[in-house]
């Protein structure tokens, strides 16, 4: 076993502080966007100093000339990350899923997932945190599963949901670095939109990054 030198261990302790927050769900809207557009992709290191570099990318999504991450505006409380691992002993893998909930089921929403439906898609989610989450990767596509529900009395939903589901060596991988939008360019780590802007991702006064 002391010749496993290859990947050694970070493991550390792991804390649990009384008073910390850790709030579920993620915010009302995802950024997506055609794998076909994205002409470099960050990733996690292979030899990662700590448990949190162990999760993070390194380097920016690069995107080809005029594409965007584009963003989702979703049912409010109605989005979530999923996390679980699959596989056989050496070669296990993660499974990422995202769901949303779109409002509505007209022209747009029925003409995003018309789009979607045969393409390779990649999203970026943000917690509650701000902090954004990847799902899709270089390696895997995501499955999509689209829906409409119309719903049938007046109390009843009317949405499109997205469901899209990645195979990843890493768990649901946090995004550091750039996502370049139609707003402006957001700084995955902190939410915030570029500071010339003075708003975040949600359109709203913030600090910048």
């Amino acid at each position: 076993m002391a010749k496993c030198t290859k990947n050694p261990s970070v493991y550390a302790d792991l804390e649990k502080c009384p008073g910390q927050k850790k709030l579920p769900g993620i915010r009302d809207w995802v950024y997506t966007t055609s794998k076909r557009d994205i002409l470099s992709y960050p990733a996690v290191s292979e030899a990662p100093a700590d448990l949190k570099e162990a999760a993070q990318t390194k380097g920016d999504f690069v995107l080809a000339a005029d594409k965007y991450f584009y963003k989702i505006g979703i049912v409010k409380n109605n989005g979530k990350i999923e996390v679980e691992n699959q596989g056989t002993d050496g070669a296990k893998t993660f499974l990422n899923k995202v769901t949303i909930a779109i409002p509505g089921t007209e022209e747009e929403a029925t003409g995003l997932i018309n789009q979607m439906n045969n393409d390779e898609m990649v999203f970026l989610v943000p917690q509650r945190n701000g902090k954004y989450r990847i799902i899709g990767n270089e390696d895997f596509d995501a499955e999509l599963s689209l829906k409409q529900d119309t719903g049938a009395s007046p109390t009843d939903a009317n949405t499109t949901t997205v469901e899209a589901s990645a195979t990843d060596y890493c768990a649901a991988p946090f995004y550091t670095g750039q996502i370049h939008t139609t707003d402006g360019d957001i700084d995955g780590a902190t939410g915030q939109i570029a500071a010339s802007t003075g708003k975040d991702a949600s359109g709203s006064a913030g600090t910048g990054s």
